[in-house]
Parts: C-alpha cells; sequence; structure tokens
C-alpha cells in the first residue's frame, strides 16, 4: 500500500475506534441506569422501607442531634475524614435522599469552620439555607483563616428573622464586616448570641488599655427573647447588644484591655434579669482616689457565679457585686479567695485553685451554709480542713473555745482526679463526718479518682459508708442549659 493509501486506512480505524468508544460509554451509561434502578426496586422491598417516611424522618432528626458536631467541609475537631450527617444520610439511597432534602429540621443546623480558603462554603452556607425553608436557624462560624466575611455576613443577614441562636468565633480582630451585619438587622427570635473575635495577646506584659465603650452598638432593634450573651476578645468593649432580657451572660476579658468601675456598672446594670454571670479573666481598675467610694451593684436575680483567673482579685469583684440571691459559686485558676459571708451560696465548685490553710478558711467563714462541694486534686489541704474539731470560735460567756464542724450542712462532695497520695486523708474526713453524726451522704467520683482508691482497696469501704456515684463527665455551665454550648472558655 501506498501511503495514501495507509493515511486513508488509518482515519477509518481511528473513525471506528471513536464510534465503538463511544458506544462503549453509551452502554456504561445504560447499565449504570439499570443497575441504578434494579438497586431502587431492591431497596424497596427492604423492612426499613415499610416505615413511613413521617417515622424515619422523626428518626434522621434525633439521630442528626445527637450525632457529633460535624463540619460541612469534611473536618472535625475530632475526625478529619468525617462528613456531615446530613450528606452521609442522602448518600444512602435515593428514597433516603428524598427524605432528607425534603425535611428542614436536619439543615437549621449551620456549624461550618473555615480552616483555608474555601470557595465551596458560599454554596453550602447557602444550600443549608435554602433546605432550612422557614425553620429557625442555629448558626455556628468559626473562622480559622481570614476570608470574605462580606459575602458571608450579607448571606446571613437576608435570614436574620430566622435565627435563633448565632455564634461567630474569629482568630483575626477585624468587627467591621460583623458590626455592619448585627447593627440594625431584624432578630425576633434571637436566643443566643456569642461572639468570640480574636486571639489573646502573647506579650502578657504590655500595658493594658481600657475598653472602649460598652454601650449597646449592635442589634438595635433590641431583641425580646435574648436571653444568653458572650462577648469575648475584641467582641468585648465593641459589640455590646441591648441585654435587658438577658439572663446568662459572658464576660471574657483576654485581652490586654481593663474595665473601670463605672463601665463595669453599666454592663449589670443594663441587665436586671441576670441569672448566671461568667467572669473570665477580666481585669477591672478602681478609681485612684482613695476616698471615693464604689458603690456595689445590685444583682437581684443572680443564682450562679463564676469567676476564671488569672483576673482582678476575688475580693475586689466580691466587693463591686451585692447578689443576695446567690446559690452557686464556680472559681477556676483563682489564686486568693475573700469575700463577705453569704449565707444563701449552697453550690461551690473549685478547679485549679491552689489554696493554702488560709484562704480555705476564708471559704469556710465565707460560705457557711454549703452543702454541694467539688473540688480537683489542687486541693488536698481540704480534707484536713473539713475534719471535725478542727475549726473553733469563742464563747462570749466565760471567753472559751468550743469546737464547730466545718461546713455542717455539707452533704455531697464531687472528687477530680484525686491522687493516690490523698486517698488516706480523703477517706479519713468522710469517715470522720459520718462518725459525727454530720449531714454529709454522697460522693461523686470520676474515673481516675475510681481507680486511685480502688487500688488502694478504699472504693468498697468508702461506698459502704456513704452513696458512691460516678461523674466523669464534667458539669455544664450554667447547670441547665437546654442545648450544647461547644465554645464556653474558648480561647
Amino acid at each position: 500500500m501506498n501511503r495514501s493509501a495507509l493515511l486513508a486506512s488509518i482515519q477509518c480505524l481511528q473513525l471506528r475506534k471513536e464510534s465503538l468508544l463511544h458506544e462503549l460509554e453509551s452502554l456504561d451509561l445504560d447499565l449504570k441506569l439499570q443497575r441504578a434502578q434494579f438497586s431502587r426496586l431492591a431497596n424497596e422491598d427492604a423492612p426499613v422501607y415499610r416505615l413511613p417516611n413521617e417515622l424515619l424522618t422523626s428518626i434522621f432528626i434525633l439521630c442528626g442531634k445527637t450525632s457529633s458536631r460535624i463540619w460541612p467541609s469534611g473536618l472535625t475537631r475530632t475526625s478529619p475524614a468525617s462528613l456531615s450527617f446530613q450528606v452521609v444520610l442522602s448518600h444512602v439511597s435515593h428514597g433516603w435522599r428524598i427524605i432528607a432534602l425534603g425535611t428542614p429540621l436536619l439543615w437549621n443546623t449551620i456549624d461550618f469552620c473555615f480552616k483555608h480558603r474555601n470557595g465551596r462554603m458560599v454554596s453550602q452556607l447557602e444550600a443549608h439555607l435554602h433546605r432550612s425553608a422557614s425553620c429557625f436557624l442555629d448558626i455556628a462560624l468559626d473562622f480559622q483563616h481570614f476570608d470574605d466575611l462580606a459575602v458571608y455576613c450579607r448571606i446571613l443577614a437576608n435570614h436574620s428573622r430566622r435565627w435563633r441562636r448565632l455564634s461567630i468565633m474569629t482568630t483575626f480582630e477585624e468587627t467591621y464586616e460583623i458590626r455592619q451585619m448585627l447593627h440594625r438587622v431584624q432578630v425576633p427570635i434571637l436566643e443566643h448570641l456569642s461572639l468570640i473575635l480574636g486571639s489573646p495577646q502573647s506579650d502578657s506584659q504590655s500595658p493594658r488599655q481600657q475598653f472602649t465603650s460598652v454601650n449597646p452598638s449592635i442589634l438595635a432593634s433590641c431583641p425580646p427573647c435574648l436571653s444568653f450573651v458572650r462577648l469575648a476578645g475584641q467582641a468585648l468593649g465593641n459589640l455590646h447588644p441591648p441585654t435587658s432580657s438577658v439572663t446568662t451572660l459572658h464576660l471574657d476579658g483576654w485581652t490586654r484591655h481593663y474595665m473601670t468601675h463605672d463601665q463595669f456598672k453599666v454592663v449589670l446594670g443594663g441587665a436586671p434579669l441576670l441569672i448566671n454571670l461568667s467572669l473570665n479573666q477580666l481585669c477591672l481598675h478602681h478609681p485612684r482616689d482613695p476616698f471615693a467610694f464604689t458603690e456595689p451593684t445590685t444583682l437581684p436575680s443572680l443564682r450562679a457565679l463564676r469567676i476564671r483567673g488569672p483576673c482582678s482579685p476575688v475580693s475586689q469583684l466580691m466587693s463591686l457585686l451585692d447578689m443576695p440571691q446567690l446559690e452557686e459559686i464556680t472559681l477556676e485558676g483563682v489564686e486568693t479567695f475573700d469575700s463577705p459571708v453569704m449565707r444563701t451560696v449552697r453550690s461551690l465548685l473549685l478547679n485549679d485553685c491552689a489554696f493554702n490553710e488560709q484562704e480555705i478558711s476564708k471559704l469556710l467563714d465565707s460560705l457557711p451554709s454549703l452543702s454541694d462541694l467539688s473540688i480537683d486534686e489542687s486541693l488536698p489541704d481540704i480534707f484536713y480542713m473539713l475534719l471535725p474539731g478542727t475549726n473553733t470560735i469563742p464563747v462570749p460567756t466565760d471567753g472559751d473555745t468550743k469546737q464547730v464542724l466545718p461546713w455542717p450542712e455539707l452533704q455531697t462532695i464531687a472528687i477530680r482526679d484525686l491522687q493516690s497520695v490523698d486517698v488516706p486523708f480523703f477517706c479519713n474526713m468522710v469517715f470522720a463526718r459520718q462518725a459525727g453524726g454530720s449531714s454529709f451522704r454522697k460522693v461523686l467520683l470520676d474515673r481516675r479518682s475510681r481507680t486511685v482508691l480502688r487500688a488502694k482497696q478504699r472504693l468498697e469501704q468508702l461506698q459502704e459508708k456513704v452513696i458512691v456515684e460516678n461523674a466523669d463527665i464534667p458539669p455544664s455551665w450554667p447547670m441547665g442549659l437546654q442545648y450544647e454550648d461547644a465554645y464556653d472558655l474558648l480561647e
């Protein structure tokens, strides 16, 4: 064959090959379609498909609420390879996908983590907003990388009337877009607002500056249902909402700023219904004039107070607060304690508070009506201080002294991370109080404490004397919160 004939034959074979490949692709497509149809028919015979769609919907919603927090980008704090529950559910079968896409309550929780620039996040956000229809929205946005906030804020603002919970966390300090979004939006059903903006400054020796302003500057519409507010980092002193209806307030002051007494009074005075107050690393400055009188702010409804250090001394904070109904105090990372006598306090939780005997004595004197105590391994001296007969008080009639039982109304002790060396002192305190006829009756132990007591062969002995219960999960704050607050005490 000559050159021209060979070229013509090659072209003919090439065309035939392309035709066969096209026919093969068509056959593959037909095969996939028929396999999908066969699988769909086969699925209809499965027992689970005999359940009514309404029952499947209820099951899916329940599973979505109890599943772990999963980021739509395919990232979680615990398992980077996980997918969101809604996506996994919609990929099981055609029938389940129709149910998932048609169930708004599966899509109204928007929990996104932005670890890097990802253009698909905008479309994912819009998909959640569309598929959630008219349902309320629980939104949590974690910006670990600076992104185009204006785009997300603009999209979210269009659905502000559906916001029920809004949490925004950033690792950068820019607040303009967030301020613009929150300035005049209408939020008639907003209950929870959490703003954690910026990161702690590494230079702890840098001078502190006064917070710019604590007056309301966002949510000008005064949301009637707002009951939970957290202001952390750059949000504190910059983005304050009206708090006339707020019952739980978190002030996280881990930036290099301080709050004056007047500012502190404005913040608390604007929340007359406050029940739970958390002060995290908050630094307060008193007037320089030693003769200036700082009148305490009365919080008539406050039931729970949490103070976390490093912060201003507890005695200074306590002197600024009048809490006639306070029932619960939580102290974390606090070095000293001093307070007037508070007979209404029944519960005390201490975490990482290495108090010496002098500070423990102040606790015993300030909280005489305590019934529930929760401590960790940082406070071993308290076991000796709680023994009967360690405290004495003067007798006015003859000038003598008599022994008193420390915290005579104490009924429950929760122990976390009990150390092996402290087991004898702890058990001795429990047995001594039992023998003395006190009201003490229950011990709560975490896994480590149970293991240490069992290794020392004291657990069964303890169970014979008092009620012993497991307490492996740290209590949430505040008690009674009906949902998970994933951003509590984050820095």
